[in-house]
């Protein structure tokens, strides 16, 4: 039966080689697709691992006169929330950075010893600031990587010193940390005019009855974050009589909600790659249905001959599923080594076998129809066609 599907498939070579090559753009479509979604949805979730801020952030809009959202009402309100486990407030200002003759512009960040319990750095060399630095306002720094190399063409300059303009005055800082460079919910906003944040106590900007830019807060992993934001709310308004409208931001939502925006991306695009195979299965289905009609007459010999029905079904599947197979692993292997050329990315193996049996499916749905009614026919009026 082999034989005689092989056979079958080169007696038209030009309507076989064209049906390969639709399964193989539809395969490849697919492939394809599938490979940048994921490749997209992976970074993204790389991206949202670098953001640096989980759990809550707390700012005020339309502060007035009144009590600011300070260091000093951010700890009080730590002890009156039960399910708070850790708050920092952030003080922000622009500002810049220089070693030697290279300059670069930087996001200052005031922050304190709770700076990697409240946001996800990770520390390369050196240490985070510690209490002693942050209640005395000692002149270190946390740098990024990318900010350590354009200093210093190198990522441990822990002990270096930088020269920081803030507020139109020059102080020396030395460094204690080097973190992998991270975009945080400060930096994403930045970014356009100060490319690097650099970590300094919030002593060094603000004193602790200034009003802070935000709060970050870490719960209780089993915490409701939305009670807790009503909590926080509540509680500033109430008992902490700040001036303005409390907003209460919830990170980890947000990443959450980015995540499913990207496996809903990944869906889309498979769906896009699917619906492009199926119409290379139904250019299958029509050359099948054309080759059963051009074969009835050899249909009945065989028959009459004493061939099984099963047998007839067998070889128009065994067709089918051949012509699949041989324009689907056609499509992939084009398709992988156009992937691993331009981006050096080879999905998974899952993922090809995953293709190589859907083709293989697909090859034996588009041959049923044909192969009934091939097998159906009267051996007498199929001999006479």
């Amino acid at each position: 039966m082999l034989r005689l599907a092989v056979g079958n498939l080169r007696e038209n070579p030009l309507r076989t080689i064209l049906c390969a090559l639709s399964v193989a753009v539809g395969t490849g479509a697919l492939l394809l697709i599938a490979a940048i979604g994921m490749l997209g949805q992976e970074k993204v979730s790389e991206g949202l691992k670098t953001l640096g801020v989980s759990g809550l952030t707390v700012y005020l809009e339309d502060h007035g006169a009144g009590n600011p959202l300070s260091a000093e009402l951010a700890d009080r309100m730590e002890q009156a929330v039960a399910e708070i486990d850790s708050v920092m407030p952030i003080k922000a200002k622009s500002g810049t950075v220089r070693a030697g003759h290279t300059s670069e512009d930087v996001l200052f960040l005031g922050a304190d010893e709770r700076l990697g319990e409240v946001m996800q750095l990770e520390l390369l060399a050196g240490s985070l600031l510690s209490a002693q630095q942050a209640e005395y306002a000692k002149p270190v720094a946390v740098v990024g990587d990318e900010l350590a190399q354009a200093l210093y063409g190198r990522d441990n300059i822990v002990g270096r010193t930088i020269r920081v303009r803030l507020d139109g005055q020059d102080q020396y800082f030395t460094v204690c940390g080097v973190v992998k460079a991270q975009t945080s919910a400060f930096g994403s906003l930045a970014s356009s005019f100060a490319p690097h944040l650099v970590y300094i106590p919030y002593s060094c900007l603000a004193t602790a009855q200034d009003n802070a830019d935000q709060v970050f807060v870490q719960c209780a992993a089993e915490a409701d974050l939305s009670a807790v934001s009503d909590q926080i709310a509540r509680y500033l308004n109430g008992y902490g009589q700040v001036d303005g409208t409390v907003r209460v931001q919830n990170m980890s939502g947000m990443v959450d909600t980015v995540n499913r925006l990207a496996n809903l991306g990944v869906v889309l695009f498979a769906a896009v790659g699917a619906i492009t195979l199926c119409v290379a299965l139904i250019g299958v289905l029509c050359s099948m249905l054309a080759a059963a009609y051009e074969k009835t007459g050899e249909i009945g010999i065989l028959l009459a001959l004493g061939a099984q029905t099963q047998d007839i079904r067998r070889v128009f599947l065994l067709q089918s599923a051949l012509l699949c197979l041989w324009g689907g692993l056609c499509g992939m292997g084009i398709v992988l080594a156009i992937l691993y050329g331009t981006i050096s990315l080879l999905p998974d193996w899952r993922m090809i076998i995953g293709l190589f049996v859907l083709c293989l499916s697909c090859g034996i749905i588009a041959g049923l129809l044909p192969a009934v009614r091939a097998a159906r026919l009267d051996p007498i009026e199929a001999m006479r066609k």
